[in-house]
Protein backbone atom coordinates (compact mmCIF):
# COMPACT_ATOMS: atom_id res chain seq x y z
CA UNK A 1 0.00 0.00 0.00
CA UNK A 2 1.45 3.66 -0.57
CA UNK A 3 1.02 4.50 3.18
CA UNK A 4 3.45 1.37 4.05
CA UNK A 5 6.12 1.48 0.73
CA UNK A 6 9.52 2.24 1.28
CA UNK A 7 10.75 5.49 0.34
CA UNK A 8 12.29 4.76 -2.62
CA UNK A 9 9.39 2.98 -4.15
CA UNK A 10 6.88 6.09 -3.47
CA UNK A 11 4.61 6.83 -6.32
CA UNK A 12 5.20 9.46 -8.58
CA UNK A 13 2.18 11.58 -7.12
CA UNK A 14 2.60 14.72 -9.52
CA UNK A 15 2.12 12.15 -12.59
CA UNK A 16 -0.79 10.41 -10.81
CA UNK A 17 -4.45 11.84 -12.46
CA UNK A 18 -7.00 13.19 -10.36
CA UNK A 19 -9.98 11.38 -10.06
CA UNK A 20 -13.43 12.77 -9.99
CA UNK A 21 -16.93 11.99 -9.66
CA UNK A 22 -18.96 11.51 -12.13
CA UNK A 23 -20.54 14.46 -11.30
CA UNK A 24 -17.42 16.98 -11.17
CA UNK A 25 -16.54 15.93 -14.14
CA UNK A 26 -19.90 16.92 -15.26
CA UNK A 27 -19.41 20.49 -14.53
CA UNK A 28 -18.02 22.99 -17.22
CA UNK A 29 -14.55 23.57 -16.06
CA UNK A 30 -13.72 27.51 -15.81
CA UNK A 31 -11.40 29.52 -18.25
CA UNK A 32 -11.47 28.83 -22.01
CA UNK A 33 -12.97 25.95 -21.97
CA UNK A 34 -15.91 27.55 -19.72
CA UNK A 35 -15.84 30.02 -21.98
CA UNK A 36 -16.77 27.70 -25.15
CA UNK A 37 -19.95 27.37 -23.64
CA UNK A 38 -21.16 30.85 -23.92
CA UNK A 39 -23.35 31.01 -27.18
CA UNK A 40 -21.57 32.56 -29.68
CA UNK A 41 -22.51 36.47 -30.56
CA UNK A 42 -22.87 37.29 -26.89
CA UNK A 43 -20.14 38.69 -24.71
CA UNK A 44 -20.25 39.31 -21.29
CA UNK A 45 -21.34 42.71 -20.13
CA UNK A 46 -19.09 45.22 -17.86
CA UNK A 47 -20.43 48.69 -16.91
CA UNK A 48 -19.55 51.88 -18.51
CA UNK A 49 -17.32 54.21 -16.30
CA UNK A 50 -20.60 56.86 -16.68
CA UNK A 51 -23.26 54.14 -15.17
CA UNK A 52 -20.76 52.95 -12.81
CA UNK A 53 -20.18 57.08 -11.70
CA UNK A 54 -23.75 56.85 -11.82
CA UNK A 55 -24.50 54.10 -9.71
CA UNK A 56 -21.82 55.13 -6.62
CA UNK A 57 -23.39 58.95 -6.79
CA UNK A 58 -26.70 57.33 -5.89
CA UNK A 59 -25.22 55.31 -2.97
CA UNK A 60 -23.67 58.23 -1.93
CA UNK A 61 -27.13 59.95 -1.90
CA UNK A 62 -28.39 57.40 -0.08
CA UNK A 63 -25.48 57.48 2.79
CA UNK A 64 -25.89 60.93 2.93
CA UNK A 65 -29.48 60.60 3.69
CA UNK A 66 -29.50 57.96 6.39
CA UNK A 67 -26.82 59.94 7.93
CA UNK A 68 -28.43 63.11 7.77
CA UNK A 69 -31.75 61.30 9.36
CA UNK A 70 -29.48 59.35 12.41
CA UNK A 71 -27.76 63.00 13.17
CA UNK A 72 -31.37 64.87 12.89
CA UNK A 73 -32.49 61.95 15.53
CA UNK A 74 -29.93 62.44 17.58
CA UNK A 75 -29.86 65.63 17.73
CA UNK A 76 -33.41 65.46 18.68
CA UNK A 77 -32.58 63.58 21.70
CA UNK A 78 -29.91 65.96 22.60
CA UNK A 79 -32.27 68.50 22.61
CA UNK A 80 -34.79 66.60 24.50
CA UNK A 81 -32.23 65.61 27.35
CA UNK A 82 -30.80 69.11 28.10
CA UNK A 83 -34.19 70.83 28.29
CA UNK A 84 -34.98 68.19 30.65
CA UNK A 85 -32.01 68.44 32.44
CA UNK A 86 -32.59 72.33 32.17
CA UNK A 87 -36.19 71.71 33.58
CA UNK A 88 -34.85 69.82 36.79
CA UNK A 89 -36.24 66.55 36.16
CA UNK A 90 -32.71 64.87 35.93
CA UNK A 91 -30.21 67.60 36.91
CA UNK A 92 -30.96 66.38 41.08
CA UNK A 93 -31.94 70.27 41.67
CA UNK A 94 -33.88 70.47 44.61
CA UNK A 95 -36.43 72.52 43.01
CA UNK A 96 -37.78 70.41 40.32
CA UNK A 97 -41.30 70.26 41.81
CA UNK A 98 -41.41 73.94 40.73
CA UNK A 99 -40.82 72.54 37.16
CA UNK A 100 -44.45 74.16 35.10
CA UNK A 101 -45.79 76.07 37.73
CA UNK A 102 -47.71 78.24 35.82
CA UNK A 103 -47.18 76.22 32.00
CA UNK A 104 -50.98 76.35 31.50
CA UNK A 105 -51.57 80.19 32.28
CA UNK A 106 -51.63 82.30 29.10
CA UNK A 107 -50.49 85.55 28.31
CA UNK A 108 -52.39 89.47 27.35
CA UNK A 109 -53.65 88.49 23.82
CA UNK A 110 -54.42 90.99 20.88
CA UNK A 111 -57.73 90.96 21.01
CA UNK A 112 -57.35 91.82 24.83
CA UNK A 113 -55.35 94.51 24.38
CA UNK A 114 -57.75 95.86 21.48
CA UNK A 115 -60.23 95.76 24.32
CA UNK A 116 -58.04 98.03 26.84
CA UNK A 117 -58.20 100.64 23.98
CA UNK A 118 -61.78 100.49 23.14
CA UNK A 119 -62.27 100.70 27.08
CA UNK A 120 -59.43 103.98 27.20
CA UNK A 121 -61.95 105.56 24.27
CA UNK A 122 -65.19 105.05 26.34
CA UNK A 123 -63.75 106.71 28.84
CA UNK A 124 -62.49 109.69 27.09
CA UNK A 125 -65.78 109.98 24.97
CA UNK A 126 -67.60 109.91 29.10
CA UNK A 127 -64.95 112.76 30.00
CA UNK A 128 -65.42 115.01 26.54
CA UNK A 129 -61.80 114.20 25.75
CA UNK A 130 -60.82 113.77 22.00
CA UNK A 131 -57.60 112.05 22.62
CA UNK A 132 -54.82 110.30 24.85
CA UNK A 133 -51.14 110.72 24.57
CA UNK A 134 -48.53 108.60 26.08
CA UNK A 135 -45.18 108.17 26.43
CA UNK A 136 -43.08 104.61 26.35
CA UNK A 137 -43.47 103.08 29.79
CA UNK A 138 -45.89 101.11 31.82
CA UNK A 139 -49.27 102.86 30.30
CA UNK A 140 -47.92 102.22 26.86
CA UNK A 141 -47.71 98.54 27.45
CA UNK A 142 -50.91 97.96 29.22
CA UNK A 143 -53.06 99.36 25.89
CA UNK A 144 -50.53 98.22 22.97
CA UNK A 145 -47.89 95.60 24.36
CA UNK A 146 -45.40 98.04 22.54
CA UNK A 147 -42.02 97.68 24.60
CA UNK A 148 -39.89 101.04 23.81
CA UNK A 149 -37.19 102.83 25.25
CA UNK A 150 -37.53 106.74 26.02
CA UNK A 151 -34.62 109.04 24.50
CA UNK A 152 -34.41 112.59 23.21
CA UNK A 153 -36.58 111.55 19.85
CA UNK A 154 -40.31 111.29 21.03
CA UNK A 155 -41.96 108.20 20.38
CA UNK A 156 -45.75 108.29 21.16
CA UNK A 157 -49.12 106.57 21.64
CA UNK A 158 -52.10 108.61 20.11
CA UNK A 159 -55.32 107.27 20.73
CA UNK A 160 -58.46 109.08 19.66
CA UNK A 161 -62.03 108.79 20.19
CA UNK A 162 -65.39 110.12 19.47
CA UNK A 163 -69.22 109.31 19.76
CA UNK A 164 -70.76 108.07 16.50
CA UNK A 165 -73.03 110.22 15.29
CA UNK A 166 -75.24 107.73 13.89
CA UNK A 167 -74.97 105.36 17.03
CA UNK A 168 -74.45 107.09 20.08
CA UNK A 169 -74.42 104.18 21.99
CA UNK A 170 -70.77 103.38 19.86
CA UNK A 171 -67.66 105.09 20.03
CA UNK A 172 -65.44 105.89 17.12
CA UNK A 173 -61.49 105.00 17.90
CA UNK A 174 -58.24 105.27 16.61
CA UNK A 175 -54.64 104.38 17.28
CA UNK A 176 -51.82 106.13 16.28
CA UNK A 177 -48.18 105.36 16.73
CA UNK A 178 -45.79 108.85 16.22
CA UNK A 179 -42.51 107.53 15.86
CA UNK A 180 -39.09 109.16 14.21
CA UNK A 181 -38.81 108.00 10.34
CA UNK A 182 -35.45 105.70 10.51
CA UNK A 183 -37.04 103.82 13.42
CA UNK A 184 -40.40 102.68 11.59
CA UNK A 185 -39.23 99.12 10.39
CA UNK A 186 -38.83 98.62 14.19
CA UNK A 187 -42.08 100.14 15.26
CA UNK A 188 -43.71 98.09 12.71
CA UNK A 189 -41.98 95.27 14.32
CA UNK A 190 -43.35 95.98 17.98
CA UNK A 191 -47.29 96.22 16.75
CA UNK A 192 -48.96 93.15 17.75
CA UNK A 193 -49.95 91.05 14.22
CA UNK A 194 -53.60 92.16 13.60
CA UNK A 195 -53.61 95.26 15.89
CA UNK A 196 -55.80 98.03 14.28
CA UNK A 197 -52.72 100.78 14.48
CA UNK A 198 -51.37 102.81 12.28
CA UNK A 199 -47.77 104.76 12.50
CA UNK A 200 -46.70 108.22 11.57
CA UNK A 201 -43.60 109.22 10.87
CA UNK A 202 -41.61 112.71 11.49
CA UNK A 203 -38.42 113.47 9.42
CA UNK A 204 -35.12 114.42 11.71
CA UNK A 205 -35.11 118.27 11.65
CA UNK A 206 -39.35 118.15 11.78
CA UNK A 207 -41.30 118.46 14.76
CA UNK A 208 -42.68 115.53 16.48
CA UNK A 209 -45.47 117.33 18.07
CA UNK A 210 -46.67 118.76 14.35
CA UNK A 211 -46.79 115.39 13.49
CA UNK A 212 -48.83 114.50 16.15
CA UNK A 213 -51.18 117.53 15.57
CA UNK A 214 -51.73 116.36 12.39
CA UNK A 215 -53.02 113.21 13.66
CA UNK A 216 -55.30 115.17 15.34
CA UNK A 217 -56.31 117.11 12.26
CA UNK A 218 -57.01 114.31 10.26
CA UNK A 219 -61.00 113.68 11.27
CA UNK A 220 -62.43 110.35 12.00
CA UNK A 221 -63.99 107.79 9.95
CA UNK A 222 -67.86 107.17 10.88
CA UNK A 223 -68.85 103.31 11.16
CA UNK A 224 -71.59 103.36 8.45
CA UNK A 225 -71.18 105.91 6.11
CA UNK A 226 -67.24 105.61 5.71
CA UNK A 227 -67.56 109.44 5.48
CA UNK A 228 -65.25 111.60 7.64
CA UNK A 229 -66.66 113.64 10.01
CA UNK A 230 -64.85 116.07 11.82
CA UNK A 231 -66.89 116.78 15.32
CA UNK A 232 -65.76 120.18 15.58
CA UNK A 233 -67.46 121.08 11.93
CA UNK A 234 -71.27 119.39 12.90
CA UNK A 235 -72.68 123.39 13.27
CA UNK A 236 -71.90 122.97 16.50
CA UNK A 237 -69.79 126.89 17.65
CA UNK A 238 -66.36 125.52 19.16
CA UNK A 239 -65.86 125.91 22.86
CA UNK A 240 -62.54 125.67 24.70
CA UNK A 241 -63.61 122.40 26.60
CA UNK A 242 -64.72 120.80 23.36
CA UNK A 243 -61.65 119.48 22.73
CA UNK A 244 -59.79 118.12 25.56
CA UNK A 245 -56.57 116.38 25.06
CA UNK A 246 -55.57 113.72 27.87
CA UNK A 247 -51.56 113.30 28.41
CA UNK A 248 -50.57 110.56 30.64
CA UNK A 249 -49.41 111.79 33.97
CA UNK A 250 -46.24 109.89 33.61
CA UNK A 251 -44.80 112.35 31.00
CA UNK A 252 -41.43 113.59 30.69
CA UNK A 253 -41.90 117.39 31.39
CA UNK A 254 -40.33 118.25 27.90
CA UNK A 255 -42.55 115.92 25.92
CA UNK A 256 -45.63 117.56 27.85
CA UNK A 257 -44.45 121.10 27.10
CA UNK A 258 -43.92 120.66 23.26
CA UNK A 259 -47.08 118.92 22.85
CA UNK A 260 -49.03 121.87 24.80
CA UNK A 261 -47.16 123.93 22.50
CA UNK A 262 -48.03 122.61 19.44
CA UNK A 263 -51.23 121.75 20.11
CA UNK A 264 -52.95 124.30 22.29
CA UNK A 265 -55.70 126.83 20.66
CA UNK A 266 -59.13 128.16 21.91
CA UNK A 267 -60.83 125.54 20.90
CA UNK A 268 -58.10 122.67 21.74
CA UNK A 269 -57.01 122.13 25.97
CA UNK A 270 -54.30 119.88 26.88
CA UNK A 271 -54.48 118.28 30.43
CA UNK A 272 -53.36 115.35 32.48
CA UNK A 273 -55.54 112.32 32.19
CA UNK A 274 -58.43 112.05 34.84
CA UNK A 275 -58.19 109.16 37.58
CA UNK A 276 -60.82 107.67 34.84
CA UNK A 277 -58.18 106.64 32.89
CA UNK A 278 -55.52 105.05 35.97
CA UNK A 279 -58.75 102.73 37.09
CA UNK A 280 -58.67 101.20 34.21
CA UNK A 281 -55.12 99.72 35.31
CA UNK A 282 -56.20 99.53 38.72
CA UNK A 283 -59.50 97.62 38.05
CA UNK A 284 -58.25 93.74 36.70
CA UNK A 285 -59.70 91.49 34.69
CA UNK A 286 -60.24 87.69 35.03
CA UNK A 287 -57.39 86.93 32.59
CA UNK A 288 -55.10 89.39 34.63
CA UNK A 289 -56.35 87.65 38.11
CA UNK A 290 -55.36 84.79 36.81
CA UNK A 291 -51.74 85.42 35.91
CA UNK A 292 -51.26 87.28 39.59
CA UNK A 293 -53.09 83.97 41.56
CA UNK A 294 -50.51 82.30 39.85
CA UNK A 295 -47.39 83.79 39.66
CA UNK A 296 -48.47 84.91 43.48
CA UNK A 297 -48.74 81.37 45.10
CA UNK A 298 -45.54 80.18 42.83
CA UNK A 299 -43.27 82.57 44.89
CA UNK A 300 -45.06 81.43 47.76
CA UNK A 301 -43.95 78.09 47.00
CA UNK A 302 -40.60 79.46 45.99
CA UNK A 303 -39.51 81.07 49.81
CA UNK A 304 -41.26 77.80 51.30
CA UNK A 305 -39.08 75.81 48.91
CA UNK A 306 -36.04 77.75 49.29
CA UNK A 307 -36.44 77.71 53.55
CA UNK A 308 -35.53 74.20 53.70
CA UNK A 309 -32.01 74.75 52.31
CA UNK A 310 -31.31 77.43 54.37
CA UNK A 311 -28.55 76.32 57.75
CA UNK A 312 -26.85 78.21 60.14
CA UNK A 313 -23.65 79.58 58.56
CA UNK A 314 -25.25 80.25 54.99
CA UNK A 315 -24.73 84.19 54.10
CA UNK A 316 -27.57 86.46 52.20
CA UNK A 317 -26.05 85.71 49.23
CA UNK A 318 -26.19 82.77 49.09
CA UNK A 319 -30.05 82.81 49.81
CA UNK A 320 -30.42 85.00 46.79
CA UNK A 321 -28.51 82.14 44.90
CA UNK A 322 -31.07 79.35 45.90
CA UNK A 323 -34.36 81.86 45.04
CA UNK A 324 -32.18 82.62 41.26
CA UNK A 325 -32.35 78.80 40.81
CA UNK A 326 -35.75 77.89 42.44
CA UNK A 327 -37.28 80.72 39.69
CA UNK A 328 -35.63 79.85 37.19
CA UNK A 329 -37.46 75.44 37.75
CA UNK A 330 -41.10 77.81 38.30
CA UNK A 331 -40.35 79.29 35.12
CA UNK A 332 -40.56 83.23 36.18
CA UNK A 333 -38.93 86.03 35.30
CA UNK A 334 -36.77 86.80 37.75
CA UNK A 335 -33.76 89.35 38.13
CA UNK A 336 -31.26 87.63 39.84
CA UNK A 337 -30.24 89.32 43.51
CA UNK A 338 -33.81 90.79 42.73
CA UNK A 339 -35.32 89.94 46.61
CA UNK A 340 -34.46 91.32 49.94
CA UNK A 341 -32.97 88.30 52.03
CA UNK A 342 -32.17 90.01 55.73
CA UNK A 343 -30.59 88.29 58.68
CA UNK A 344 -30.94 89.08 62.09
CA UNK A 345 -30.90 93.18 62.60
CA UNK A 346 -30.59 93.42 59.22
CA UNK A 347 -34.21 93.41 58.89
CA UNK A 348 -34.44 96.21 61.09
CA UNK A 349 -34.15 98.23 57.83
CA UNK A 350 -37.31 97.64 55.77
CA UNK A 351 -35.20 97.55 52.86
CA UNK A 352 -32.03 96.13 54.33
CA UNK A 353 -28.40 97.23 55.01
CA UNK A 354 -26.84 96.14 51.56
CA UNK A 355 -24.06 94.36 53.85
CA UNK A 356 -24.10 90.33 53.32
CA UNK A 357 -24.73 88.66 56.94
CA UNK A 358 -23.98 84.84 58.00
CA UNK A 359 -26.79 83.36 59.51
CA UNK A 360 -26.54 82.77 63.50
CA UNK A 361 -29.05 80.82 65.75
CA UNK A 362 -31.40 83.50 67.39
CA UNK A 363 -31.30 85.16 63.90
CA UNK A 364 -34.65 85.49 62.17
CA UNK A 365 -34.46 85.38 58.26
CA UNK A 366 -37.07 87.96 56.16
CA UNK A 367 -37.33 87.08 52.77
CA UNK A 368 -39.16 90.09 51.02
CA UNK A 369 -39.49 88.35 46.88
CA UNK A 370 -41.11 88.75 43.65
CA UNK A 371 -40.94 87.74 39.66
CA UNK A 372 -43.13 88.35 36.52
CA UNK A 373 -45.64 86.40 34.48
CA UNK A 374 -46.43 87.45 31.16
CA UNK A 375 -45.88 91.19 32.47
CA UNK A 376 -47.33 90.43 35.91
CA UNK A 377 -45.22 91.18 39.02
CA UNK A 378 -45.61 89.38 42.49
CA UNK A 379 -44.96 90.56 45.84
CA UNK A 380 -44.11 87.97 48.87
CA UNK A 381 -42.31 88.61 52.62
CA UNK A 382 -41.77 86.00 55.06
CA UNK A 383 -40.16 85.94 58.43
CA UNK A 384 -38.99 83.23 59.73
CA UNK A 385 -36.94 80.71 62.44
CA UNK A 386 -34.37 78.85 60.90
CA UNK A 387 -32.62 77.72 64.38
CA UNK A 388 -33.36 79.65 68.00
CA UNK A 389 -30.58 81.67 70.01
CA UNK A 390 -29.61 80.70 73.43
CA UNK A 391 -31.49 83.65 74.47
CA UNK A 392 -35.06 82.37 75.95
CA UNK A 393 -36.11 86.20 76.38
CA UNK A 394 -35.35 87.25 73.06
CA UNK A 395 -36.71 84.27 71.24
CA UNK A 396 -39.87 84.89 73.24
CA UNK A 397 -39.85 88.61 72.39
CA UNK A 398 -39.70 87.54 68.56
CA UNK A 399 -42.00 84.97 68.62
CA UNK A 400 -44.61 87.56 70.44
CA UNK A 401 -43.82 90.75 67.79
CA UNK A 402 -44.35 87.82 64.44
CA UNK A 403 -48.05 87.03 66.09
CA UNK A 404 -48.52 90.71 66.36
CA UNK A 405 -47.47 91.02 63.04
CA UNK A 406 -49.81 88.08 62.37
CA UNK A 407 -52.82 89.47 63.86
CA UNK A 408 -52.36 93.00 62.16
CA UNK A 409 -52.40 91.44 58.92
CA UNK A 410 -55.77 89.43 59.51
CA UNK A 411 -57.71 92.42 61.08
CA UNK A 412 -56.73 94.51 57.68
CA UNK A 413 -57.88 91.75 55.71
CA UNK A 414 -61.57 92.15 58.27
CA UNK A 415 -61.23 95.81 56.87
CA UNK A 416 -61.35 95.22 53.15
CA UNK A 417 -64.82 95.22 51.06
CA UNK A 418 -65.79 97.44 48.09
CA UNK A 419 -65.94 100.95 48.80
CA UNK A 420 -63.62 100.81 51.99
CA UNK A 421 -61.16 103.93 51.94
CA UNK A 422 -57.77 102.77 51.56
CA UNK A 423 -57.19 104.40 54.86
CA UNK A 424 -59.44 102.26 56.91
CA UNK A 425 -56.92 99.48 55.71
CA UNK A 426 -54.23 100.89 56.64
CA UNK A 427 -55.78 102.07 60.12
CA UNK A 428 -57.10 98.77 60.75
CA UNK A 429 -53.29 97.12 60.86
CA UNK A 430 -51.73 100.23 62.69
CA UNK A 431 -54.54 100.72 65.56
CA UNK A 432 -53.85 96.94 66.27
CA UNK A 433 -50.18 97.15 66.28
CA UNK A 434 -50.43 100.59 68.42
CA UNK A 435 -52.73 98.56 70.99
CA UNK A 436 -49.79 96.01 71.82
CA UNK A 437 -47.47 99.26 72.03
CA UNK A 438 -45.54 98.58 69.24
CA UNK A 439 -46.96 101.63 66.72
CA UNK A 440 -44.04 103.74 66.70
CA UNK A 441 -42.32 100.96 64.95
CA UNK A 442 -44.69 100.13 62.26
CA UNK A 443 -42.76 102.69 60.03
CA UNK A 444 -44.12 102.44 56.50
CA UNK A 445 -47.65 102.29 54.68
CA UNK A 446 -49.87 99.23 54.77
CA UNK A 447 -50.04 97.99 51.06
CA UNK A 448 -49.38 99.26 47.58
CA UNK A 449 -51.33 98.60 44.23
CA UNK A 450 -49.95 95.22 42.46
CA UNK A 451 -49.79 94.50 38.67
CA UNK A 452 -47.33 95.33 36.01
CA UNK A 453 -45.44 97.59 37.92
CA UNK A 454 -44.01 96.62 41.54
CA UNK A 455 -45.12 99.82 42.90
CA UNK A 456 -48.89 101.15 41.33
CA UNK A 457 -52.00 102.46 42.27
CA UNK A 458 -54.04 102.18 44.96
CA UNK A 459 -51.70 103.02 47.80
CA UNK A 460 -52.81 102.05 51.35
CA UNK A 461 -51.85 104.77 53.69
CA UNK A 462 -53.51 106.74 56.53
CA UNK A 463 -53.59 109.44 54.49
CA UNK A 464 -55.42 108.24 51.15
CA UNK A 465 -58.98 109.00 52.31
CA UNK A 466 -60.40 109.49 49.18
CA UNK A 467 -59.47 106.20 47.37
CA UNK A 468 -62.44 103.78 47.13
CA UNK A 469 -61.56 100.25 46.99
CA UNK A 470 -63.34 98.68 43.77
CA UNK A 471 -63.71 94.80 42.92
CA UNK A 472 -60.87 94.04 40.94
CA UNK A 473 -57.52 96.11 42.65
CA UNK A 474 -55.13 94.20 43.69
CA UNK A 475 -52.64 95.39 46.17
CA UNK A 476 -50.31 94.43 48.87
CA UNK A 477 -51.14 93.81 52.62
CA UNK A 478 -47.85 93.95 54.65
CA UNK A 479 -47.95 94.90 58.46
CA UNK A 480 -44.16 95.08 59.71
CA UNK A 481 -42.28 95.82 63.23
CA UNK A 482 -38.77 97.26 63.19
CA UNK A 483 -36.39 97.79 66.30
CA UNK A 484 -33.34 99.39 64.62
CA UNK A 485 -30.30 97.43 65.65
CA UNK A 486 -32.34 94.34 66.67
CA UNK A 487 -34.89 92.66 64.36
CA UNK A 488 -37.66 93.34 61.84
CA UNK A 489 -40.53 91.35 61.16
CA UNK A 490 -42.98 91.91 58.35
CA UNK A 491 -45.52 89.88 56.75
CA UNK A 492 -46.71 90.59 53.03
CA UNK A 493 -49.33 89.00 50.46
CA UNK A 494 -51.47 89.51 47.70
CA UNK A 495 -54.79 90.49 47.78
CA UNK A 496 -57.67 90.87 45.47
CA UNK A 497 -60.68 92.82 46.23
CA UNK A 498 -63.92 90.78 45.40
CA UNK A 499 -68.13 92.17 44.91
CA UNK A 500 -68.54 90.74 48.43
CA UNK A 501 -64.80 91.54 49.97
CA UNK A 502 -61.70 89.82 49.36
CA UNK A 503 -59.07 86.93 47.75
CA UNK A 504 -55.93 86.32 49.01
CA UNK A 505 -54.24 85.83 45.55
CA UNK A 506 -50.97 84.50 46.99
CA UNK A 507 -52.94 81.23 49.33
CA UNK A 508 -52.63 80.09 52.27
CA UNK A 509 -51.22 82.91 54.54
CA UNK A 510 -47.89 81.91 56.91
CA UNK A 511 -49.11 80.09 59.68
CA UNK A 512 -46.27 80.61 62.09
CA UNK A 513 -42.55 81.30 62.29
CA UNK A 514 -41.78 77.74 61.41
CA UNK A 515 -44.15 77.30 58.73
CA UNK A 516 -44.02 80.38 56.85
Amino acid sequence: MVGNAPIGDAPDLERQPLLRSNQDSARPSTGVQARSHIPSGLTRQTRSPERRQRHESIQKCWRIGILAILLALLGYIIMGVYDLFNRGHINGSPFKHLVGSCDNVMPISQMEFEERRLNLSRVLVDHKASAYIAEPGTNMRYFTNIRWSQSERPFLLVVQARRDKDKSDQVLTRTTIVAPAFEASRARQKIMPGSNMSIRTWEEGESAYKAVRQVLDTPLVDSDSGDEVDYRAEGVKPKPEDEQIYIDPDMRQFVSYGLATALESSTRKVMIANRAVSLLRQQKTAHEIEILRCVSQTTVNVIRAVKGHIQVGIHESKVQSLLTEAYSEAGLEYEDGGSLVLFGKNAALPHGSGNDTELEKGMMVLIDSGARLHGYLSDITRTFWVERGPSKEMNEELDKVWDIVKQAQNASLHAIHPGAACSSIDKAARNLIDSKGYGGWFTHRLGHGLGMDGHEEPYLNIGNTETELRPGMVFTNEPGIYVEGSYGIRLEDVILVTETGYEILSGDLAKSAEEP
